[in-house]
């Protein structure tokens, strides 16, 4: 074995820590020669790999080593390890902030429609004023959470990862489907309607309601309790296309979509109200038609709509 040989199983046995007391001060006397003689030991890429991998397994499983002291002019291959070490952890740390899980929300301002991709493949529109967040580990966690307003899912199908959009305390769960959960804030109650395919909708590990194309599952709050029924399609996605089509609307229902799309303030005196509305109307009438309308729809009951400075008083 020539001394080229010797000399690289030392360093071989250094960056394993397996040294010898002798073999460090052979190795730091070979170093010293190399100083002396204005050479410096240069790593090659391998070896600068081996080394940062080693360095980042000491980093991470907390392992404390004794280093060997030496003077300063002896010691250019541990700076060179320092360096390395510090680089790598300055990375580590910078890297687990950049790719640890963190909030995106999508949202659509009153008024308007917001379409956006899922980084599954999905694809989500929100109606008027609505907003929902998900992790940025979406695609092996496909959870969303509707925070307020409308949302029509198309999700790509994945049988090994379930899509569930939580609002509030319900949650819906797909493999692969199109359907819309509403959220309406004067009351609390959720709506989910159908298009294609098959959902579950739960409340924590009580079974709600498992609906099929068509049909519609309302969650009462104040009561706690789940009803089911059929409804058409444009009532889940009309919005979409231009419309507006509310089937069996409660009167909390109305005054949110008075307020998301015309970015009203609504004043109700009638909350005792508990009639139905069924309007179908273009996203594009003006607030004075739909106010119109609404008091046609309301003559029965003698429920009136007006409007005034921006705000819709309801009497």
């Amino acid at each position: 074995m020539n001394q080229q040989q010797h000399i690289d199983q030392l360093l071989e046995k250094f960056r394993r820590n397996a040294c010898t007391a002798d073999e460090l001060r052979e190795l730091y006397g070979w170093l010293d020669k190399k100083v002396a003689a204005g050479e410096e030991y240069v790593f090659n890429d391998e070896e600068k790999m081996q080394l940062k991998n080693r360095m980042r397994e000491a980093i991470f499983a907390s392992v404390i080593t004794k280093a060997p002291v030496k003077t300063i002019g002896r010691f250019r291959l541990i700076k060179y390890a320092a360096a390395c070490a510090g680089i790598l952890l300055i990375s580590s740390v910078a890297a687990y902030f950049m790719n640890r899980p963190h909030l995106i929300t999508i949202a659509a301002a009153p008024g308007k429609i917001e379409k956006a991709a899922l980084p599954d493949g999905s694809t989500v529109w929100l109606s008027d004023n609505s907003s929902l967040t998900y992790n940025s580990n979406f695609a092996h966690h496909r959870t969303i959470h509707l925070e307020k307003g409308e949302a029509f899912f198309q999700v790509k199908k994945d049988a090994a990862h379930p899509f569930t959009v939580q609002s509030k305390e319900v949650s819906t769960t797909v493999k692969g489907t199109s359907f819309s959960v509403k959220m309406i804030q004067g009351s609390g109650d959720i709506k989910v309607s159908v298009v294609t395919g098959k959902v579950l909708v739960h409340k924590q590990q009580d079974t709600l309601g498992y609906l099929l194309p068509g049909q519609r599952l309302r969650f009462a709050k104040q009561q706690g309790k789940a009803t089911i029924d059929a409804v058409q399609n444009g009532e889940a996605n009309s919005w979409i296309q231009g419309e507006l089509f509310l089937q069996n609307a409660s009167l909390n229902e109305v005054i949110q979509w008075l307020q998301d799309h015309f970015n009203v303030t609504v004043q109700n005196n009638r909350s005792d109200y508990k009639g139905d509305y069924y309007l179908q109307v273009k996203r594009d009438i003006t607030l004075q038609e739909v106010i119109r309308i609404l008091n046609l729809l309301g003559t029965k009951d003698r429920i009136r709509f007006s409007v005034s400075n921006h705000t819709v008083l309801i009497q």
